[in-house]
Order: structure tokens, then C-alpha cells, then sequence
């Protein structure tokens, strides 16, 4: 691993988020404050909003995509495509409280705490981009609603990235092989001259490994079943953990 000259990074729970997924932040809030709600519950209205909101249906079809849940063969709207994250964060928030009969109120104390945390992420993660920026190339690979460079411009990252791909965007989602050597091809390394740094084990450790990547796994503070080690190279409690990691190498 002395080779290494690229930085590939998930968004959703990696950039924004210490490790805890989009979904998992969500449910860890709501569950706190109405304990009574099952997360199968909670699954199933998650589901069907983000369904409508990117989707404009609510399909039963449904696979697993980074964390969270996008029904098979969709693809995202243009309108979901040019939502901000705050946009984002609301749309499927005012989907998921409607559905499970909660406040007005507290969606809105959701939504502010969530963009809140994430901004924060996210500005921390700028300025330790911006340490590594002249050793390595950086790139981030994301599944979402076609929005990523977007939501990388509206936070300062995209002057840092050399590669930026969004899965609807592409055409592919992780853990698809093809959506990270389409980011290899563009760096203009090869798989064993790059890492790829996600929270999520199947979408992002899977992906990387199949990939040829090296692979970081950030999983915070969250208790993460490991099926395989042999797909980790590095566990990580904190992101910036990262550095430490390669000065070592």
C-alpha cells in the first residue's frame, strides 16, 4: 500500500456523517423520542418516502443501495436531481412523519438537527480535505437521487475533487464494480493505487474490494456486523483516522 495516490470516498455517512448512514441517523431520532415505533415500521415508511420523493410512486420492488432503500430499475426525477440537501432531508422527512402519524413539530426539529449535524460533517471534512489535497487525488463515488455534485458545490467540496459520480448519473449503483473503475479510469490510477473510504460494508467495502481497492472502513461508534474481514484493510473510528493510516505506510 506505498502506492498510494487516490482517495475515493462515500458521502452519505462517510463526508456528512461519522459512519452512521442517512437512515440510521433518521431512526436513532425518531426512536428515542416514540420508542413504541418498530423499525419495521419505521423501514416501511422510510421506503415508500423516499420512493415518492425521488420517484414520484411507491414500488414494492425494493433493493438495498448504501444504506438505504431505492426501488429496482428506477431512476431518479429531475426534480430530485436538483434538490439541496436540505431540500432532500425535508422531502423525505415530511414522507416518513406523515406516514408514521408524528408531529409537524418534531419533523421540523428533525430536519434542523439532521442538515445541522451534516454541515457540520461536513465544513470538519472540508478543512481535512484540504490537508491531503496536495498528496493525493480525491474523488468521491455516491448512490443517490443525482444530486451529488450539487450538494459537493453547495459545501465547498467540489474544488478539492478531482471525480465526482453519482450512481443515477452513471447509471450504476455500488457495490457494481463498474461504478468505481469508471472512477479509477478517470484518475488515471489503477485499483491497487487507490482507496475507497465508506460506512457501509456491502455497498462500499464490497464495491471497493471487487473493485481491486484498497478499502477503509468508517464505522464511528456503531456496533457493524463484519461478514468477511478479509474485505476491510482498515477499520476506522473517525474518518481523519485516515491520515494517521497512511503516514504509517
Amino acid at each position: 500500500m506505498k502506492d498510494i495516490r487516490a482517495l475515493v470516498f462515500d458521502f452519505g455517512g462517510t463526508l456528512d456523517g461519522n459512519g452512521i448512514h442517512w437512515l440510521e441517523r433518521t431512526y436513532q431520532f425518531i426512536h428515542e423520542r416514540h420508542p413504541d415505533i418498530t423499525r419495521e415500521a419505521f423501514d416501511k415508511a422510510d421506503r415508500a418516502a423516499i420512493t415518492e420523493f425521488a420517484f414520484g410512486n411507491a414500488s414494492d420492488e425494493w433493493f438495498h443501495q448504501d444504506g438505504s432503500m431505492l426501488p429496482v430499475g428506477a431512476v431518479a426525477s429531475e426534480h430530485a436531481a436538483r434538490c439541496s440537501l436540505r431540500e432532500t432531508a425535508e422531502a423525505i422527512a415530511v414522507g416518513i412523519y406523515k406516514r408514521l402519524g408524528l408531529s409537524e413539530q418534531m419533523k421540523d426539529e428533525y430536519v434542523n438537527w439532521f442538515c445541522n449535524g451534516a454541515a457540520e460533517s461536513l465544513a470538519d471534512n472540508r478543512r481535512w480535505l484540504e490537508t491531503l489535497h496536495d498528496t493525493y487525488q480525491l474523488a468521491v463515488i455516491s448512490n443517490n437521487f443525482g444530486n451529488t455534485r450539487g450538494w459537493c458545490d453547495e459545501y465547498g467540496l467540489s474544488p478539492l475533487l478531482e471525480v465526482i459520480i453519482d450512481s443515477t448519473v452513471f447509471g450504476v449503483a455500488k457495490p457494481d464494480a463498474r461504478i468505481f473503475e469508471e472512477a479509477l479510469s478517470e484518475l488515471g490510477v489503477s485499483p491497487n493505487q487507490a482507496i475507497y473510504v465508506g460506512d457501509s460494508y456491502s455497498a462500499d467495502m464490497i464495491g471497493g474490494r471487487n473493485a481491486g481497492m484498497w478499502t477503509a472502513w468508517l464505522v464511528g461508534d456503531q456496533m457493524k456486523p463484519c461478514p468477511d474481514s478479509s474485505m476491510v484493510d482498515v477499520q476506522l473510528s473517525h474518518l481523519h483516522e485516515l491520515t494517521s493510516f497512511l503516514n504509517q505506510q
